[in-house]
């Protein structure tokens, strides 16, 4: 009777072993994930700000009323 509630607790230790073996790496995989999202959520910030004051105007600058740089 002992040998077989033994092998019983070995058998579920066992699996207790893999699923957080396998739960370690879907930990793994979702911190990558996390980071890529991030790093895509930053770039598109960055174009979409880029086409928003890429549509707008340019400021309008008269030359002649301008100092140059080095007065």
């Amino acid at each position: 009777m002992s040998d077989q509630l033994e092998q019983r607790l070995e058998k579920v230790e066992s699996a207790i072993a893999h699923l957080q073996h396998d739960v370690d790496a879907l930990n793994t995989s979702l911190l990558n994930q996390l980071r890529r999202l991030q790093e895509f959520e930053s770039r598109f910030t960055r174009i979409e700000h880029e086409l928003i004051t890429f549509g707008e105007t340019p400021e309008k600058r008269d030359p002649a009323v301008e100092r140059p740089p080095h007065y």
